[in-house]
């Protein structure tokens, strides 16, 4: 359906991710590029004869994606004219063109009869079949006629090659804003560029114009880091060697992008794994991307980016070299400016970047390898892009995806780290092609993330109980949890909003909103990061927008449980795959509201390996606005910490309506965090006739000493004093005393033409002090 690399690649490229380092990281200079691009083009060049007897020796005719020769030839071409340009050392050309010139021989190893085995190859194997390495053997092409001199039957041999190759992927289409496609135009177009006078120049012409267009300043639908860095490498190539018109670098869309993906980056110095990706995907195609967009816009922070990933993973120079990294290396050093330092960026919390494209939260206390940090994601499939998405939608066997790539992610965390150790973690990309069981690993029950189905399960009951009859009240068996939530994985659709991000002094706050249409209900999950304490405090809320029958769950995924009791699980991660990601930290999953809950654990094959599903469920009958609250508290810690001394430091803080009203207190020594959250938003409004629909008696709610009708409520105590806050209300008492009242205003132009009538307004924040 879609190529992608072999799970391998990324669990051997990876495993040294998490040696983050804390100190200054400085910019790339040129020589440390050229050393790597070097001993890359010496490693493929002496490679490259065992690799061709290899290729022999395990030819697959029942390749899902047919004629596949070895795909480091014409990146190595593309890397030695790369090399050559630098140094001028003529054995770099001499090897780029033995590569070309031999590449068309791959097919001689095929039955003459297998070119008529599909029909896309028309009788005649194209030399390159891959999309991703046509343009680069096309670059290597162009740099190779630019500086020699080449027989008739030398130019020939490479012409046919490029020619026959661009044909096939006229008769091969993806076009849209996605990976896929601007390699599609990114080729036939460099083709189209190579071979100025073959007849067949203006089909490549008007195919790859075309696919081009609709990659040329628009937002890329895709939501999957790995796919987004082969965009965005392949666009590189299209736009400063191809088009070689550098101003879209200029346009709004490629400056959000620049800013997108820098403020992505996690403490593991990546781009965090979302969507159809694994973890560190697509970090060298990155690094050129980051190179470029420094150059442009005289940004250190870019370079910082570029030079973070490359300290990662080449710095000191590794035994091993990757031909395509010493390739994306010499783009990187092609796009450079050396003139510019390294400056780690200094940005906190915020959302990333807008809540119409990215529709992301990033929770971070630093920048470094130790900083704790939370990537958020609530992306829909969304409204741009709808003949792209629609056209893949009924054009390939896509089912358990997003037409972009992404994953029933919705208002799921896609990672926690904190001093270099994950605590939380993505389900990964797939199991198997088009997609593991239960749609592995892109279904809902696969994310950090609440999950909804419109049915109730049935829960059994322990022994004793009275629930069902039988003479000795024994215990009667229920549906397996996962079984309950499990199946096919197909993807439904549903939409989301941003409600809040906000961020002032110890508290910060994300609230986004998930509504499904066709179920019946809507899911606020609003995070809080208590910054002192360095936890997050999550509350979930489920409102019926029709009666009916919902079961709820709250999955939070890990690899280890060491320890549980009532309401709490200490857990950690100690493996993503084969790579080995053993930290000090760990994370305890506290959930403080148990009320008719079940919680329980239950094993589940997640990112190819043995994950534990750690959940909280309930499954009940609705009616019209009821609304199902959960609360859970996430506490990284040092592994020497007994979470026992945790517990006792989280409370539930009383409220008048727990369904409607959320709210916790969270004890460090004599300081106390409350946090206060109100769940439905339309309990305020009740009257349509005038303005402001609301009234501060009708959404004044308690929490603990506390009255308001804010959103949100915060505050910090101690024996002296209380500094409080309160976002989207009017008022706050403490303990009957008035700490802010709006005034009144006069409001008029009523709807039903009564006269003016004085009425309050909410604040967007409001903060303050006073003695406790």
């Amino acid at each position: 359906m879609k190529l992608c690399r072999p799970l391998c690649f990324f669990l051997v490229c990876f495993a040294s991710l998490l040696q983050g380092r804390a100190e200054e990281t400085h910019a790339v200079n040129g020589s440390e590029y050229l050393a790597y691009m070097r001993a890359a083009a010496d490693d493929g060049w002496n490679a490259v004869d065992a690799e061709r007897q290899r290729f022999r020796e395990t030819i697959d005719l029942n390749n899902v994606f047919g004629y596949a020769p070895p795909g480091n030839e014409p990146y190595l071409a593309a890397l030695c004219a790369n090399l050559y340009e630098v140094t001028k050392e003529e054995m770099y050309l001499d090897r780029a063109r033995e590569l070309l010139l031999y590449y068309g021989k791959h097919r001689e190893a095929y039955p003459p009869e297998y070119a008529k085995s599909r029909p896309e190859f028309g009788g005649v194997l194209p030399a390159l079949p891959n999309i991703f390495t046509f343009a680069k053997y096309c670059h290597a092409y162009t740099i190779l006629k630019k500086h020699r001199t080449l027989t008739a039957s030398e130019k020939r041999t490479i012409d046919d090659n490029i020619a026959g190759s661009a044909d096939f992927f006229c008769s091969f289409q993806e076009w849209g804003a996605m990976n896929r496609a601007i390699l599609r135009a990114e080729g036939l177009l460099y083709a189209a560029k190579a071979l100025p006078d073959h007849p067949h120049r203006q089909k490549w012409m008007t195919i790859g114009g075309a696919i081009a267009g609709d990659n040329w300043d628009e937002w890329e639908i895709e939501d999957a880091t790995g796919y987004n860095a082969i965009w965005l490498y392949s666009l590189l190539g299209y736009v400063s060697d191809v088009r070689q018109d550098e101003s879209l670098y200029r346009s709004p869309t490629m400056q959000y992008y620049m800013e997108y993906y820098l403020q992505m980056m996690c403490p593991a110095g990546v781009v965090p794994d979302v969507g159809d990706a694994n973890w560190g995907s697509g970090w060298d195609r990155f690094i050129p991307f980051f190179e470029k967009a420094a150059s442009v816009n005289r940004d250190s922070r870019l370079r910082w980016a570029a030079a973070r990933m490359f300290r990662k993973y080449c710095d000191p120079l590794p035994a091993r070299r990757s031909v395509f990294l010493g390739l994306t290396l010499s783009d990187a050093y092609r796009l450079a400016d050396f003139s510019l330092p390294a400056a780690a960026p200094t940005s906190g919390s915020r959302q990333v970047i807008d809540d119409i494209v990215g529709k992301k939260f990033v929770f971070r206390n630093g920048w470094d390898g130790n900083s704790t940090y939370m990537l958020y994601n609530y992306r829909d499939e969304g409204d741009g892009g709808w003949l792209f998405r629609e056209y893949l939608r009924t054009s390939i066997p896509v089912e358990e995806e997003k037409m972009t790539h992404g994953h029933a992610d919705e208002n799921s965390i896609a990672l926690l780290m904190r001093n270099n150790s994950i605590l939380l973690h993505d389900g990964g990309y797939r199991d198997y092609m088009p997609s593991g069981p239960y749609g592995a690993f892109r279904a809902d029950y696969f994310h950090n993330r609440l999950v909804v189905r419109n049915d109730k399960i049935a829960l059994g009951q322990s022994a004793g109980q009275f629930r069902y009859a039988s003479p000795q009240r024994g215990a009667v068996p229920g549906q397996n949890v996962l079984d309950f939530f499990r199946n096919s994985g197909a993807y439904r659709s549903v939409r989301t909003q941003k409600v809040e991000f906000l961020s002032r002094g110890e508290f910060e706050l994300s609230r986004s909103r998930v509504i499904d249409a066709d179920w019946g209900y809507e899911a606020d999950r609003a995070v809080v990061y208590v910054k002192p304490l360095d936890w997050f405090v999550v509350f979930d809320a489920v409102r019926y927008t029709r009666p009916g029958y919902l079961t709820m769950a709250n999955f939070w995924h890990t690899r280890q449980v060491f320890a549980r009791g009532p309401g709490w699980f200490d857990t950690a991660y100690d493996s993503l795959a084969t790579i080995d990601v053993r930290g000090d930290d760990r994370l305890l999953v506290v959930f403080p509201h148990r009320a008719q809950m079940e919680e329980g654990v239950v094993p589940q094959q997640r990112y190819y390996q043995q994950e534990q599903s750690i959940f909280q469920m309930i499954g009940r009958h609705g009616n019209l606005n009821d609304m199902q609250t959960f609360v859970t508290v996430l506490i990284p810690h040092d592994k020497s910490v007994d979470p026992k001394t945790l517990l006792e430091r989280v409370r539930l803080l009383p409220v008048e309506e727990l369904r409607r009203t959320l709210g916790i207190t969270l004890v460090s020594g004599e300081t106390s965090y409350l946090v206060g959250m109100k769940m439905d938003l339309l309990a305020d409004l009740v009257r349509d006739w005038r303005r402001p629909m609301y009234t501060y008696e009708t959404g004044k709610v308690k929490f603990g000493d506390f009255t308001t009708d804010a959103m949100t409520f915060f505050a910090v105590m101690n024996p002296q004093k209380v500094r409080y806050g309160m976002a989207v209300g009017s008022k706050i008492e403490y303990k009957g005393r008035v700490l802010h009242d709006q005034g009144a205003m006069e409001c008029d132009l009523a709807f039903d033409g009564s006269r003016p009538q004085p009425g309050v307004i909410k604040l967007r924040y409001w903060e303050g002090e006073t003695p406790r």
